[in-house]
């Protein structure tokens, strides 16, 4: 179907962009590191961020004005199971078989906010990235202009563990403000994420 071929290009483009490529910063003026990691021991961020440590720019419509991160944190590791492919510092080695080889590196998105709750809410079909809304793909305008009848069975975007559209904003807040444009994680990023001492944290630095 024609239609469907345009939206798969798209949507292979999209997952290309969301793997591969890290945010840059400006060349006439390189972005300032976030004040929340400069004075401690946890990964510095490459992005300039603003008072709620959401990357400068990320996010002009306000759509994660009133997001709760803590609770995202919990739909990242718990509710949607986030991390069991992306890891619990978002660098794509989560031990969940289901994603064939690394999940993407969340830490070098350089997708916005608009373009992370996209793919949280519908996935990426002919890949292993789940839609995480219950509603998706059952009416056109809700994920790319296609339901469900407009794929093949190898094609079919997958279903993950779906949550409210609330807890889809509350998550990628989490990924903006704690994951994405950050260095490698240290053992403070880990504690700061589980608790001191926990198992995730083991052997960390």
């Amino acid at each position: 179907m024609r239609l469907a071929l345009s939206h798969t290009i798209r949507l292979a483009l999209a997952a290309a962009i969301l793997v591969c490529v890290p945010a840059i910063a400006s060349a006439a003026q390189p972005p300032k590191k976030a004040d929340a990691v400069s004075d401690g021991p946890h990964s510095e961020s490459s992005l300039e961020r603003d008072a709620n440590g959401i990357p400068v720019g990320d996010d002009p419509n306000g759509l994660l004005a009133n997001a709760d991160i803590e609770r995202g944190k919990r739909v990242f590791q718990k509710i949607g199971l986030c991390i069991s492919c992306h890891g619990w510092d978002g660098n794509g080695t989560g031990k969940n078989s289901r994603s064939e080889g690394a999940a993407a590196l969340l830490r070098d998105t350089s997708m916005d906010a608009e373009a992370l709750i996209s793919v949280v809410r519908c996935g990426i079909p002919g890949t292993p990235m789940p839609y995480h809304d219950s509603q998706a793909y059952k009416k056109p305008e809700l994920c790319y202009g296609q339901t469900m009848a407009d794929f093949d069975e190898a094609g079919a975007p997958r279903k993950g563990h779906t949550f409210k559209e609330a807890d889809i904003v509350n998550v990628v807040a989490y990924i903006e403000t704690k994951l994405k444009g950050y260095g490698k994680a240290t053992l403070a990023d880990c504690e700061e994420a589980f608790k001191p001492g926990a198992g995730f944290c083991i052997g960390m630095k």
